[in-house]
């Protein structure tokens, strides 16, 4: 069985990987359908540059990350709806706003 620090040296391998795929994809994107067509490619890169910020600098337990992470994915979830990809967006935005409901009923107590 892997150790807590073998583990954690992987899940930041795999964030760095994830932020570097996203950052090309965007690109790529923004390339050849324009900047604003790759609006959900840039949603996506906030998506993974919160994630990277919460795993390096802060906690993933902190709530701070929590709701930006929320944000993020209720953001990602509205353009991925209205751009054509309904079922996924439609699954991302209730995520998202589920969980903004509850740190912010969380944070408010």
């Amino acid at each position: 069985m892997a150790s807590d620090s073998s583990v954690g040296t992987l899940l930041k391998l795999l964030v760095i990987g994830l932020l570097a795929v996203a950052l090309v994809s965007t690109y790529l994107t923004s390339r050849r359908v324009g900047p604003v067509a790759a609006l959900p490619s840039l949603i996506g890169v906030y998506v993974t540059l919160t994630l990277a910020v919460g795993l390096f600098v802060t906690s993933l337990l902190d709530p701070r990350f929590q709701v930006a992470f929320a944000l993020g994915l209720t953001a990602l979830g509205a353009s991925l709806y209205f751009t054509g990809s309904a079922l996924i967006g439609a699954f991302l935005l209730v995520v998202g706003l589920f969980v903004l409901g509850t740190k912010g009923r969380e944070l408010a107590t």
